[in-house]
């Protein structure tokens, strides 16, 4: 009888008919208990043959996606008119590009491509450029990212024998000079100290050491994970160790654990103490990933749009408020006075620290500069703000995470402060 039903009802049905007609036969004729089946035992074969299905369908549609090509390694040549980046491929691949603003940049995307080993170990060498970020942005595709801040062109060549993509760029002649590593001697000297000023600086011996940031409060984070409020934090500490045991200065901190601080507690801190000596660490940022290098401020109006930025994201705050400071420091003699004595302060220890840390790693000296920042402007001594270096650079990022690097920031500003507390000239920027 099943099949008859089979020949007459077409080959679609006969999955149907399978399961059907066992059950109408044990209607018509029933079996036994002890010879019963179950009913569900056709239905069990049918989602087995289409999960069979199904699993072969997705091997096919695996076997014939494309496979991906490894970058078998890395290149980077230096010339005097271009740079190039070469990607040295298994096969032939595709990619697209395109720009992209805010910062300005091109992302180039290689489909079905995976980083070798090899490559992966150049990406992660301090001497890849910076300029250039190569990732593994999916597990199938590879990004490369060209920052083009100085960048004045670029072009992508395909060669064969054997297969590479070349990425030329052309930097603007500034931006190819190499690093100077050597030492920087102060600004000319305009005026001898006085014998007031001497035994001022002689009879120092409460400095106020503070670590920005902390607790809840990150502050710049890096690309690989690292915070500021870390990096801050240790070198203090170090700088502390330094202070007390070279100088046997008394030495405070606004913080020696991971805390958040408002930046009036640390101020208050500072003047209940009565410091003779504020110093407030940091470590810097920047949307150029390119930029490097260290910093120093004293408190006055910004001496351009960067330092304003930068004292707008340690404030936490915009700075408009703060566009009357040009009156209020030439109304207040204590304040112009202190803004002289930071002055110094911030040149010594600038000089120091590009010295010691330029000495072992490359860096960059972008001088000292004037910003309204809060814990200069409300504390009652001489007081300077560092920044170290710039957190948002990969290779000075990579930097800061060694314990050599942060011990040679402490000595930077330890040999600062002691030039200050021994100098006999007083030195200004021209």
């Amino acid at each position: 009888m099943v099949d008859d039903l089979k020949h007459i009802v077409g080959s679609p049905m006969r999955h149907w008919l399978t399961a059907l007609v066992p059950a109408l036969l044990a209607i018509l004729i029933p079996v036994p208990a002890s010879h019963a089946r179950p009913l569900t035992s056709p239905t069990v074969h049918l989602e087995s043959s289409q999960a069979g299905l199904s699993q072969l369908a997705a091997t096919k549609a695996k076997s014939r996606a494309p496979k991906v090509v490894a970058v078998k390694n890395l290149k980077v040549s230096r010339s005097e008119n271009s740079n190039s980046l070469v990607l040295e491929l298994a096969k032939p691949v595709t990619y697209t590009q395109r720009r992209m603003k805010n910062p300005e940049r091109l992302v180039i995307d290689l489909k079905n491509v995976i980083l070798s080993a090899a490559a992966k170990r150049k990406v992660n060498d301090d001497s890849f450029p910076v300029e250039i970020e190569v990732s593994q942005f999916s597990s199938r595709n590879v990004r490369v990212v060209l920052d083009m801040d100085g960048i004045v062109d670029v072009k992508l060549r395909k060669l064969t024998g054997p297969h590479r993509l070349i990425i030329d760029y052309v930097p603007e002649t500034a931006s190819r000079m190499p690093v100077s590593k050597s030492t920087i001697t102060l600004p000319p000297v305009s005026r001898q100290i006085t014998q007031t000023d001497r035994q001022a600086r002689l009879d120092i011996q409460t400095i106020v050491l503070d670590p920005g940031h902390g607790g809840k409060d990150a502050g710049a984070v890096g690309r690989g994970g690292l915070t500021e409020k870390e990096v801050a934090l240790d070198v203090g500490l170090r700088l502390r160790n330094l202070l007390m045991e070279r100088l046997s200065k008394k030495v405070l901190m606004t913080r020696d654990k991971d805390e958040f601080i408002e930046l009036d507690d640390r101020a208050k801190f500072a003047n209940r103490q009565k410091a003779d000596l504020f110093v407030s660490i940091h470590i810097n940022s920047h949307p150029k990933r390119a930029t490097r290098g260290v910093e120093m401020y004293h408190f006055g109006i910004a001496s351009d749009r960067r330092a304003m930025e930068v004292a707008a994201r340690e404030n936490g705050d915009t700075i408009s408020r703060d566009s009357d400071i040009l009156d209020m420091i030439k109304a207040d003699l204590a304040l112009s006075k202190r803004i002289e004595d930071s002055q110094n302060l911030a040149w010594e220890t600038k000089i120091a620290i590009v010295n010691l840390v330029g000495a072992h790693f490359d860096t960059e000296d972008h001088g000292v500069k004037t910003a309204p920042f809060y814990v200069l402007r409300y504390t009652a001594m001489p007081s300077i703000l560092a920044e170290l270096a710039f957190i948002s650079n990969p290779v000075e990022e990579k930097h800061l995470r060694q314990s050599d690097f942060r011990q040679k920031a402490a000595e930077g500003l330890f040999e600062g402060i002691r030039n200050y507390l021994n100098s006999v000239q007083v030195a200004f920027a021209r």
